[in-house]
């Protein structure tokens, strides 16, 4: 009785075709999801300098709910600065950057932990780190790359907080930051940053109708504003990374200290 099926050739190149496409599908499934584990596990910090931070007697770091706090060692600030890591980046990557800041000016620093490193993913973290802080009366915020857009928007629309430091960040198109006048803002770039050009950073605070304290600094590129493994091409450096922190926290410090803030006693 004649069959409509396929010859036994054709069924076989069929079979061969789909398991072809099946392991096409499972080879690009596990590529995403390769990708995204990459992208969503945040960048570790250099073990060596977070060590050196936590065993320095002029600080102390103290591990929070949801943040890291940096305060100067014997004293009990009334200043806090709330910071939002950069992408994929962890409060730990930037503890050897804030801590010669908080010894020289007595502030304290308050980092916070961000969903897969994502500030965006959390922009509301302040509120939770100023409750959590009632001793501290006067508040500023700041943050690195992704993190210091997600601040500017926080500043933005929160005028209990007095200043705003932005590292290679800058107000991103929804900030008018119309509320700023009379708040200090400074914005710190380094000249060989591959991500945040200091160009960029000069044309969105003035789009924002802001005026600020824009520093370049010479040789900087993106990641050394922290102490972490970065997967981005953040730049062509050509100071240290050493170098780097210390001439960021020498701007840091100025600004801070030109505002008033000096260590107790």
């Amino acid at each position: 009785m004649p069959t409509d099926a396929p010859p036994p050739a054709r069924r076989t190149k069929r079979r061969r075709l789909r398991r072809v496409l099946t392991v096409l599908v499972l080879v690009f499934l596990a590529v995403v999801v390769a990708a995204a584990a990459v992208v969503l596990t945040p960048s570790p910090a250099e073990e060596t300098t977070e060590e050196a931070v936590r065993a320095d007697p002029a600080v102390q770091v103290l591990d929070r709910d949801g943040y890291l706090a940096v305060l100067p060692a014997g004293t009990t600030p009334e200043t806090g600065i709330i910071f939002y890591p950069g992408a994929r980046a962890t409060p730990e990557g930037y503890l050897a950057s804030w801590a010669p800041i908080v010894e020289a000016t007595g502030v304290a620093v308050y980092l916070a932990e961000m969903p897969f490193g994502f500030a965006s993913l959390r922009d509301d973290a302040a509120a939770g780190i100023v409750a959590a802080e009632p001793d501290v009366t006067s508040w500023w915020i700041g943050g690195h790359s992704l993190g210091g857009i997600t601040a500017a928007h926080y500043f933005d629309t929160h005028p209990e907080f007095e200043g705003l430091l932005l590292w290679a960040a800058f107000p991103d198109d929804e900030v008018v930051l119309t509320g700023a006048a009379g708040r200090e803002v400074l914005a710190v770039t380094g000249s060989r940053d591959g991500i945040v050009p200091t160009q960029v950073v000069k044309e969105r605070l003035a789009d924002a109708g802001i005026s600020a304290d824009v520093v370049e600094i010479e040789g900087m590129e993106h990641s050394q504003f922290g102490a972490y493994r970065s997967i981005f091409g953040d730049g062509d450096p050509t100071i240290s990374d050493e170098a780097a922190r210390l001439a960021l926290a020498q701007v840091t410090t100025d600004f801070l200290q030109a505002t008033g803030q000096h260590p107790a006693g």
